[in-house]
């Protein structure tokens, strides 16, 4: 099967698990393309958009529609979800697997309308609308963890004096994480609406927010390097010396580096933490270093493109030869290594259930995991909500970033997301950008 293929069921299903690195030290550095080249973009043509007068209003009604570049083709362009709203411009019949009448949205943009309410005048209004993805927020949804050993998940609020097992669905374990539409207090039960109106008890739950930690802006090369304090038990020394007076250090604090030395067998950075306060020294392992490196082969002065360093966790956005952003990641642990290589953003979507509940090693569920750009089959860069560990490898594989780091990336890389769809594939004329996954 195909990658593309592959990602095409996928999408269709809403639920992806990331597949699963070297954890050493060391510096980057360069400024030229250099390397095999990146894989070829395809040819870019006008993003048109339909300027007709619509036709029709929609809103989609079921769980999510895909897009089509014409009725009846199996290629997938993109998704939108329970909730988006759309407008149509033209009907063709019923073809392919569709049983109704496919719509266009815009420009060689279709969807089959089994799934979705339209309709001449007025917008329509159904009775549910669940939560739509908050785009201007680190996190698009609410979300809450489980914490019973066991959750019941209902399909209606149980009635007083009813049996709550004849209303129950599912069974979530302890750590689940799930989104939340709203509290409701209803027949003198405590629950939680979930965006597919399905109900769970509030006691055994907590609410979850995100990580306080975050990137950096690039506004100059004289920024770099930089680096990051990742190890928790971290110490600043006077001097490159494991003898010279020391004190602790603030994981996750970042500085510019300004020299490097070796001392006794191990590299030593000095850092400057600014502020007044006089140079430090940080042994090599408790630090993550991050340079600027050359752009590959085939990626343009102006182009868009990710690094992603697996010896130091570290990821910076680029244009061109020049670093706008950096931060730190988590890639996957020794049982799921993140694959080195150069790749091209395949699709993005606001969100994805990543789940695998037959996991040996401790079943997992997340849903509506924010921010993900896939780059290789079912490898992503996406937000993590779940942890701070940025800096150590953490992740079944992907590159887990900062929720705030990852809203930022998904905005800015390529394949840019069509107003009110939650997914896109790269296409020609939409391509993706490169990302570069180094050892």
């Amino acid at each position: 099967m195909s990658v593309r293929a592959l990602l095409v069921i996928l999408l269709a299903q809403g639920g992806v698990a990331c597949s699963g690195v070297v954890d050493a030290r060391g510096g980057d550095g360069g400024s030229q393309a250099k390397g095999p080249a990146a894989p070829a973009a395809p040819p870019e043509v006008p993003d048109v958009r339909e300027t007709a007068a619509p036709i029709a209003h929609g809103i989609v009604t079921t769980t999510s529609v895909n897009v089509a570049p014409r009725p009846a083709s199996e290629s997938l362009l993109g998704m939108l979800r329970w909730g988006a709203r759309f407008e149509v411009y033209e009907r063709s019949g019923p073809s392919g697997g569709c049983r109704d009448p496919w719509l266009r949205i815009g420009h060689e943009e279709w969807l089959c309308s089994t799934g979705v309410t339209a309709r001449e005048g007025r917008e329509p209004q159904p009775g549910f609308i669940p939560p739509q993805p908050r785009l201007e927020s680190d996190l698009p949804y609410r979300y809450m963890r489980v914490t019973a050993d066991e959750l019941p998940v209902y399909r209606r609020p149980p009635r007083v004096g009813e049996e709550p097992s004849t209303v129950q669905e599912r069974v979530l374990k302890k750590g689940y994480v799930l989104t939340i539409d709203k509290f409701v207090n209803i027949y003198q039960r405590e629950l939680y609406r979930t965006p597919y109106y399905k109900f769970v008890p509030r006691d055994g739950t907590h609410v979850v927010t995100g990580p306080a930690f975050r990137g950096v802006e690039v506004r100059s090369m004289s920024e770099l390097p930089l680096g990051w304090i990742t190890d928790p038990t971290a110490k600043a020394y006077e001097a490159p010396s494991m003898d010279a007076p020391n004190e602790p250090i603030e994981r996750h604090t970042r500085a510019k580096i300004l020299e490097k030395k070796r001392g006794r067998g191990e590299q030593w950075y000095q850092l400057d933490l600014g502020a007044g306060r006089p140079p430090v020294w940080i042994g090599s392992l408790q630090l993550a270093y991050l340079d600027r490196v050359p752009r590959p082969r085939g990626v343009g002065a102006r182009d868009r493109w990710v690094h992603v360093s697996l010896r130091n966790q570290t990821v910076a956005m680029y244009e061109g030869d020049r670093m706008i952003f950096a931060t730190l990641g988590s890639s996957g642990d020794d049982e799921h290594p993140t694959p080195a290589g150069l790749y091209r953003i395949e699709s993005k979507r606001i969100s994805a259930t990543m789940d695998n509940e037959d996991n040996l090693a401790g079943p997992y569920l997340i849903q509506d995991v924010p921010w993900v750009m896939y780059f290789h089959a079912s490898y992503a860069l996406h937000g993590a909500f779940w942890h701070d560990r940025f800096g150590l490898r953490t992740s079944h594989g992907c590159i887990n970033l900062a929720p705030n780091d990852a809203r930022r990336m998904f905005g800015w890389i390529r394949p840019e997301l069509i107003a009110g769809w939650h997914a896109i594939f790269s296409r020609p004329g939409r391509s993706g950008s490169v990302v570069e996954i180094s050892e």
